[in-house]
């Protein structure tokens, strides 16, 4: 069996033990999200979820009619907020002071999103949308290698490394799962 699916395989396993899962994923990383989500919320009543999804652009979200279908089917268990943006919004390129800073407009259709926020996946937004860390959570972390760097350190890694937002939060190796 491959570590992978050894890592799938054991979440399934331990899921019972869990009170809430936060889902941290970026682009085509919500696939595997999508998967795990369908079987986490029909099977495991228990479990609360709250999902960040990072986006360039409102366009680029992906399956986003299965997102808010299981927003509509389980309010109470389902949280997703669609992180949209750039991490480059908040730098202030090109001005001499704060006072002369004019952030970048939203992205196009930005105000069609009810459950949104600005920029990328960040210790501020998982701090406030996720779960805090404890041993009955999960962080499930799926997205293109720059993703894991950023939060937890590379997928290869077991580890979560010093220096990366969920180190600094708090999450320890078995809270963190990287798929």
């Amino acid at each position: 069996m491959h570590g992978e699916d050894k890592t799938r395989q054991g979440l399934l396993q331990s899921l019972s033990k869990l009170q809430s899962l936060t889902l941290l994923c970026v682009g085509a990383g919500v696939a595997p999200m999508i998967h795990a989500l369908r079987t986490i919320l029909r099977k495991e009543k228990g479990i609360q979820i709250s999902m960040l999804y990072g986006v360039r652009e409102v366009e680029d979200i992906l399956l986003k009619d299965v997102l808010e279908g299981f927003l509509a089917e389980y309010p109470d268990r389902f949280r997703l907020l669609y992180c949209v943006g750039s991490r480059w919004a908040n730098v202030h390129m090109a001005a001499k002071n704060k006072e002369e800073y004019l952030p970048p407009p939203p992205p196009k259709n930005f105000h069609t999103l009810s459950n949104a926020a600005l920029g990328w996946i960040n210790e501020s937004k998982i701090r406030e949308h996720g779960f805090p860390p404890c041993s009955q959570t999960r962080v499930i972390v799926c997205g293109l290698p720059g993703v894991y760097d950023k939060l937890c350190g590379p997928r290869n890694c077991p580890r979560v490394m010093p220096d990366t937002i969920l180190f600094e939060i708090g999450y320890t190796d078995e809270m963190v799962i990287k798929l």
